[in-house]
This record gives structure tokens, C-alpha cells and sequence, in this order.
């Protein structure tokens, strides 16, 4: 209340025109409601014009499979769509990517319209030998909407993991992010660290420029320079971690808007405040937003605060993303990650046995 105890006012100490009210000043933080399902298989269609699509298919003794529970969490299904998104991205991949999406889909979700599709087939009318070809017109999705959507998804949640392991002192992968996929082309951010002049070049655009703009310019220049003739580049002229503030900032832009209003619980009819869900990726994009507002400050190495479902990381040798079971893991439990994982151990071992020996010769 804006009065003390002897009735006098007490003004605001906000200041309006700056501070920001978060979902924890107001007594919690909005959450997601959501059911996943899978469908048993596909079909492919093909549209009007080029467009290609993708039916379940439905009758009786393929029904689909509800998770009427507990489902796939928000980090299990950002892992999985990440790492189909790196599958289909690889070169060396010999699958198609229309095998791969379907996999993705049998496996794991039905990626569109989970709200209303989980509705009709929960529904105690539904009936599958009369409504299954309705539940397969309903589930119908295009192609090209899915890999559009997880190209988004992939290349900012790339520049997540980049910008993360700068902040650890790890600058690899943001010197490798604006490589070609065999789909998605690795966006730009950190290449305007790489080159003084680009740097400078930069730096004297009108203070009011949008991070999209920026974005356009960095992709022009950088279809420029392929026809140009540059000395190699080995390393960043300027350290990314420096500017970690522009970095942070170009994504959250990339994050999209989250249409938030009061839901039912059904598992205890309970009013929440929560995200309106229509896909997999209103899930994972949901998922990496927490992840940011999670990520700790870049001075102490980007380390997350404590999460009870663990940090979402990249393997260090398959670069796969995984849910590590405590702060040090850095490989995941694949055998031939778990391998290298010794390997590298054993490398680190003997290079300390030799340090120490040579010290004491020193000494000596």
C-alpha cells in the first residue's frame, strides 16, 4: 500500500520509465501447460505448387500415443529438436531430412497444433474408427513451416551455447559459427570481432540501428567478402567477451514473444498463469528464454544458477546437446564420447606427471 502506518503517503521508489517488473516481483513466474502425443506414422503428400506435407496416419490399431502424464520435459524436448536440427544440418548425414523429421516425430512429438489436437482425442466423444480422419486432417503439417521453424530455433540456440562458452573462456565454436550447414546458413554474430576494420566499420553505424538491420548488413558484407581476397584469419582481433552486453542483447532479440493468460491445470485444477503452447517449438523457445534468464553473470563464466533438472550443454567431443548430471560433466554418456572423455583425461594426467617432473629438475 502507498501509506504508513500514520496514514501518511509514501511515493513510489520505481522508477517508471526504467524499471522492469519480472514474473518473480509479482509472486512467481509464468509456466507451461502442455500434453505432447505421437502419432504411430506418416505419410507424404505433396501440395499445390512445390509444397510438401506430412499426415499422420490414424485408425483403429494405430492409435496415437497420449502422454496423459508426464511427457517430454521443456530441456528433453529443446535437446532432441536441437539435436535433430544438428542431424540434418550435417554434411556427412546420410538420411533425408524428411526421414529424420518423421523420426523426430514418431520418436519424440507430433510437433503443431498440440493444444487443440491433445483436446479432441482426450475428449471422452472421441472416437478413433469415426474421428481419425479428422485428427489426420487437423494434424496435417507443411514441410517447409518445420524446417523454417527449426532453423530459427537451431542457429539461436547455436549462438546460446557460443556465446556461453565464451563467457567460459572458450571461443571455438564462436569462431567456427558462421560455417554453412547442409541447410542452415551459421549466422554471423562474431564475425565483425575477427577484422579490425570490419569492427570499426561497425562501431560508427548510428547509435539507434536495429539489431535486424545490423544482422542484414553483417550477412551482406559477409556474401562480399567470399569475392574478396582477405589474409586468413585465426583468431578474433577483439575478444567477443568484451562486448558481451551487444552479444546478449542481439539474442534476446532473436527470442519470441510469449502470449501469456490464465489457464486450468488439469492435473490439479488449479488456476495458473501460463504460455499459450501450439507447438514443440512454442516449447523449446519457451525452454532457451528460462535458460538465458538462468545464465549467470558472464564474469564468473556464464555458470547457471542451480536447476533441478540439470544444465543443458553440448558434448564436448560430438557436440550433441545433453543434460549433464552435475556441474563438471562435459561429455555425454555415449560410449565413444565417454572414450574420448578418458582419453582426454589420461592426455591431461600425463602432461601434469611431465610438468611436475621437469619442476623438480629444475629445482634441482
Amino acid at each position: 500500500m502507498p501509506y504508513d502506518g500514520m496514514g501518511n503517503y509514501i511515493e513510489s521508489k520505481a522508477d517508471n520509465t526504467s524499471d522492469v517488473i519480472g514474473f518473480g516481483d509479482v509472486g512467481g513466474i509464468g509456466q507451461l501447460i502442455y500434453h505432447t502425443f505421437r502419432f504411430k506414422d506418416y505419410e507424404f503428400e505433396e501440395g499445390a505448387g512445390e509444397s510438401s506435407y506430412l499426415k499422420p496416419i490414424v485408425y483403429k490399431g494405430l492409435e496415437p500415443d497420449l502422454d496423459k502424464t508426464n511427457g517430454f520435459s521443456g530441456k528433453e524436448l529443446f535437446r532432441e529438436l536441437y539435436n535433430l536440427g544438428r542431424k540434418i544440418n550435417d554434411f556427412s548425414e546420410k538420411t533425408s531430412y524428411v526421414d529424420l523429421v518423421i523420426e523426430f516425430c514418431k520418436g519424440v512429438a507430433h510437433p503443431y497444433y498440440i493444444d487443440t489436437v491433445y483436446s479432441l482425442m482426450a475428449d471422452k466423444q472421441f472416437d478413433i474408427a469415426d474421428d481419425g480422419e479428422m485428427i489426420e486432417r487437423e494434424s496435417l503439417f507443411s514441410l517447409a513451416n518445420f524446417m523454417r521453424d527449426l532453423e530459427s530455433f537451431y542457429i539461436a540456440t547455436q549462438f546460446y551455447f557460443a556465446l556461453k562458452k565464451v563467457c567460459a573462456g572458450d571461443g571455438d565454436d564462436a569462431f567456427e559459427l558462421a560455417q554453412e550447414g547442409k541447410f542452415f546458413e551459421g549466422l554471423p554474430y562474431f564475425e565483425k570481432y575477427k577484422r579490425e576494420e570490419c569492427f570499426q566499420e561497425h562501431t560508427l553505424k548510428k547509435a539507434d540501428i536495429t539489431s535486424q538491420q545490423l544482422l542484414d548488413e553483417m550477412i551482406a558484407e559477409r556474401k562480399k567478402s567470399k569475392h574478396q581476397e582477405h589474409k586468413e584469419v585465426t583468431w578474433f582481433a577483439r575478444e567477443p567477451f568484451d562486448y558481451y552486453e551487444e552479444l546478449r542483447d542481439q539474442l534476446m532479440d532473436m527470442i519470441p514473444d510469449f502470449h501469456m493468460r490464465l489457464k486450468i491445470n488439469p492435473r490439479n485444477n488449479q488456476v495458473v498463469f501460463a504460455a499459450d503452447v501450439h507447438s514443440v517449438f512454442d516449447i523449446c523457445w519457451y525452454t532457451l528464454a528460462r535458460m538465458i534468464v538462468d545464465f549467470g553473470p558472464p564474469e564468473e563464466g556464464g555458470r547457471t544458477r542451480e536447476l533441478k533438472e540439470g544444465a543443458l550443454i553440448t558434448c564436448l567431443h560430438c557436440a550433441e546437446a545433453f543434460i549433464r548430471d552435475n556441474n563438471r560433466q562435459l561429455y555425454c554418456k555415449k560410449v565413444e564420447c565417454q572414450r574420448a572423455h578418458n582419453a582426454a583425461r589420461q592426455r591431461k594426467y600425463r602432461a601434469n606427471k611431465r610438468l611436475a617432473e621437469t619442476k623438480i629438475k629444475n629445482k634441482n
